[in-house]
């Protein structure tokens, strides 16, 4: 049996039948798999933005530091496996199609029962689920996939740690039209009698994570409410991260992932790391050795000097608002920009080009549909970016729109392809292939 086709067999968020909201389906698949979810020790993460960097960074830290981590994230980037990793390697496809030879008989059981059918990411969660019992794993860094209440991932009755990274208007449809309601949602993972960690800044959503962390009797720690400073000074080749808490001296760490929007992932890694030092010590030592070493692709990946080229997975407007911050603080170390770009159609196209109006007279857009079911339509594409007066070239794929950007570039320029991960991954494939055969522009 193919595991990947027979994953792909359930269907997928973006189609009809793609977003099952409750626990119902998962918890039935998970008993039939022996309930391999309870009993970990998990760190569990949600958020509009920088759960996936905040996930990496605390794995990173915890793997440096000696424990057997597991960490469980989406989408993945260049294979299916990296969803689902122990010590930072991504389960093999041999022990993924031993766990869903199991998953296809828990499948086949629900059905008898008249259970309705599990989507792709539950069963994708079960798996992972599954993986990391078997691998005994000490901590397992847990990222929802969308939103958090009835997300697949808090069928886990008990966590160490909550992170909420932050809350923008995102998935409005289903997660609600406003800060309040998305992080009503996003608060759902908070467990009882537990500890919660949020770098959320808007005071709305913030008394709507407070009031359920009070309910569940749980320990609130607000980011801001401790650090005096939060800061990153990072350029096209390095990342300070400069952090202060009050009352405490100032620490400098080097961090291998760039931007200025990472400075808030880390403070919430290490806040994390510092909360649970009891049970998991790591030293400082560690710590840096780790921040040194991260390795997240697709955001804000630079992959070639002579042009600059970049790779960032930004996919909503909050995500494009960093983008946009990033590129002006690098502005002095490039001449010229060109923006490959696609996304999906459920995204907030409008929305996404006014953070990024600043770039409409000196930034060239090369626009494209990417492969995914979910992309926009290059006509439509096209009308919106044409009506918001942007410079944009069209292209039939994002092969020839990453080649015409490779093209048109020269060596002091810079190239950032976003949208969404399909995009990212798509157009780097094309910038490695040029790069491997000795195609940088001169």
């Amino acid at each position: 049996m193919d595991p990947f086709k027979y994953i792909n067999s359930f269907p997928l968020f973006g189609s009809e039948a793609g977003y099952k909201p409750g626990l119902k389906r998962i918890e039935r698949l998970l008993y039939y798999l022996g309930n391999p979810h309870q009993n970990l020790n998990i760190i569990h993460i949600a958020g509009t933005n920088g759960k996936g960097s905040t996930a990496a960074i605390l794995e990173a830290i915890y793997k440096k530091a000696g424990y057997k981590t597991a960490l469980y994230s989406s989408p993945h980037f260049f294979h299916f496996n990296e969803r689902i990793k122990i010590r930072g390697r991504a389960c093999s496809t041999y022990d993924l199609l031993e766990i869903v030879e199991e998953i296809k008989n828990a499948v086949a059981k629900m059905k008898k029962e008249n259970y309705y059918q599990p989507s792709f990411f539950e069963i994708v969660t079960a798996a992972a689920f599954k993986y990391f019992k078997q691998h005994e794993s000490e901590i397992v860094i847990l990222e929802t996939g969308l939103g958090g209440r009835l997300d697949a991932t808090n069928i886990v009755s008990d966590t160490l740690l909550s992170i909420i990274t932050n809350i923008s208007l995102e998935h409005s449809q289903f997660l609600g039209d406003t800060t309040a309601k998305i992080a009503a949602e996003k608060a759902g993972i908070i467990k009882q009698n537990s500890k919660v960690l949020t770098a959320v800044a808007d005071l709305e959503a913030l008394e709507v994570i407070r009031a359920k962390a009070a309910e569940k009797n749980s320990k609130f720690i607000v980011l801001k409410d401790e650090y005096q400073k939060i800061k990153s000074s990072s350029s096209l080749k390095d990342n300070f991260i400069i952090l202060k808490k009050i009352g405490q001296t100032e620490k400098k760490y080097k961090l291998s992932l760039l931007g200025e929007h990472q400075a808030v992932n880390t403070a919430l890694a290490l806040r994390g790391v510092e909360e649970l030092k009891e049970k998991f010590p790591v030293t400082e030592n560690e710590i840096k050795a780790a921040l040194e070493d991260v390795y997240w692709p697709g955001r804000m990946e630079k992959i070639s000097e002579n042009p600059l080229i970049f790779l960032d997975g930004a996919h909503n407007p909050a995500a494009f608002k960093e983008l946009a911050k990033n590129i002006h603080n690098f502005r002095s170390e490039f001449k010229n920009l060109h923006v490959v770009f696609s996304i999906l159609r459920d995204k907030d196209l409008d929305a996404i080009l006014e953070e990024l109006k600043d770039f409409k007279s000196s930034a060239q857009f090369y626009l494209a549909e990417n492969n995914s079911f979910r992309s926009i339509s290059i006509n439509n594409l096209v009308q919106t970016v044409k009506t918001k007066d942007f410079k944009y070239k069209s292209f039939k794929n994002l092969e020839a729109a990453a080649q015409s950007a490779l093209f048109n570039a020269n060596a002091e320029d810079l190239i950032i392809a976003a949208g969404s991960f399909n995009t990212v991954f798509e157009a780097g494939i094309e910038f490695m292939s040029k790069r491997i055969r000795g195609g940088e522009n001169e």
